[in-house]
């Protein structure tokens, strides 16, 4: 009776991932509609919505866009979306947009210092150029960011299914219960950290206090070093990117303060058991404790760098609104693929010595794959752009809190979800090979 039960989860594990993998098949080839395109015009004070259907951007019938009950339009940039509002297909900034403007009706155009001023007589009324009617139907067409979001989705879903069926193999069978099923091993995870709470607390103050031991500047040092590392990039980056991003030094500290954290996390993992080779040989302590208590290390030293950042957002007057609130998920998401990763790259760290070497060099070609010194949407081209912000986490989750933080959108939410999803099963995964495997450690180390 019991193998049969174990032969009906195995083929019940065999099944979610055919219709995983077909699920996947079907999204890729699917011929999905056009997208409908909304228009947003952006100016100081509000931003206008132009809904177009995929019908009427086939016909090419939106060429002129008119507002009412106006003597002054002044347009700063123009925003593109499909069928996601939340995510963002293309961005016209002023100087680009001028271009595309091939005739005021009963009015005028003027190019100002940071926008384009239409005038008129209560009514204003311009038309694009062509080529502007095919960039909006190129982007009408084109649905890959929809069909990478779908995808990781599905695959998601998929993994989740397996754990799940893992886990009812695990409660119904008794011969699998306490062999790192995922009930055993997320209990046990529970209890650990009820358990060494105290702990990971009391050894990331104490490491915190040990950095700066010595130190004549203190804490300063944690206000500091992010600070003249934004003004190095500010000044290298500027000249050339700071033209097309407005607050362009805050645009920069706020992305390399979430990079710093990403980035000190998983460098950390990849050595952590040889670093702390006297503690895990001499006495046992589950080893996400110590990956932990670094992370909060990190997020204290995080959290006093905000004071400048604060500072920042008062000085250049942004505007703080409700969007905000997405701050934070981006914030929880980056932190928990911080630590799934991490306790993955942990592990192999063990084994393999030249990982730290790779893992370096791959963080640093990350760093400036993530947009953190550029406007992922504006800089890279089409599709490099959509597809930088679905395929590469660290570009979308900063993305989504500089949109959140500096211009009060909701940006990316499907992108931050489908991580959302991603990341719980890298931390699963994670948490099992270290269980699994930790014994092994101190043979090796």
């Amino acid at each position: 009776m019991k193998k049969k039960s174990k032969t009906g989860f195995f083929l019940a594990r065999i099944l979610i991932i055919l219709s995983g993998v077909i699920g996947t098949i079907l999204i890729a080839i699917y011929p999905f509609d056009n997208r409908n395109i909304k228009i947003t015009f952006v100016t100081p004070e509000e931003r206008q919505t132009v809904s177009l259907s995929n019908d009427v951007i086939a016909a090419g019938q939106f060429g002129t866009f008119t507002f009412n009950d106006m003597e002054e339009f002044t347009l700063k940039k123009i925003l593109v979306y499909g069928k996601w509002e939340s995510i963002l297909l293309k961005e016209f900034n002023f100087g680009e947009i001028a271009p595309y403007v091939s005739s005021v009706d009963g009015g005028t155009m003027n190019l100002a210092e940071d926008a384009i001023v239409f005038s008129g007589d209560g009514r204003i009324s311009f038309t694009m150029t062509p080529s502007f009617i095919e960039v909006i139907k190129d982007l009408s067409a084109t649905i890959i960011q929809e069909r990478l979001i779908l995808i990781g989705i599905a695959m998601a879903m998929t993994a989740m299914a397996i754990i799940f069926c893992n886990a009812l193999q695990e409660k119904y069978i008794a011969e699998n219960r306490d062999n790192h099923g995922p009930i055993y091993e997320i209990k046990r995870f529970c209890i650990d950290m009820r358990k060494y709470w105290q702990y990971i607390i009391f050894s990331a103050r104490a490491d915190l206090k040990a950095e700066v031991a010595d130190s004549y500047l203190n804490r300063l040092w944690w206000l500091l070093e992010p600070f003249f590392n934004m003004l190095v990039y500010v000044i290298v980056f500027g000249q050339v990117m700071g033209r097309s991003v407005e607050n362009y030094a805050t645009f920069v500290f706020s992305a390399l303060l979430m990079w710093n954290f990403f980035n000190k996390t998983i460098a950390y993992s990849v050595k952590l058991i040889r670093s702390n080779k006297d503690i895990v040989t001499k006495v046992y302590i589950p080893k996400f404790v110590i990956l932990f208590s670094n992370m909060i290390l990190n997020l204290l030293k995080l959290l006093f760098s905000m004071v400048v950042l604060i500072v920042m957002l008062a000085v250049f007057r942004i505007h703080i609104g409700v969007n905000l609130f997405w701050f934070f998920p981006a914030y929880l998401v980056m932190i928990m693929l911080a630590f799934g990763a991490g306790m993955i790259f942990l592990h192999f760290g063990v084994y393999v010595d030249d990982l730290s070497y790779a893992i370096g060099i791959l963080l640093n070609m990350l760093m400036f794959l993530s947009g953190i010194f550029y406007d992922v949407m504006t800089t890279l081209p089409e599709p490099l752009n959509g597809l930088m912000l679905c395929l590469n986490p660290v570009a979308g989750l900063i993305d989504t809190m500089r949109q959140a933080l500096l211009y009060n959108t909701a940006a990316n939410l499907p992108i931050l979800g489908m991580w959302f999803l991603i990341s719980s099963i890298l931390c699963y995964i994670g948490i099992h090979i270290v269980y699994k495997n930790e014994n092994s450690y101190v043979k090796v180390v």
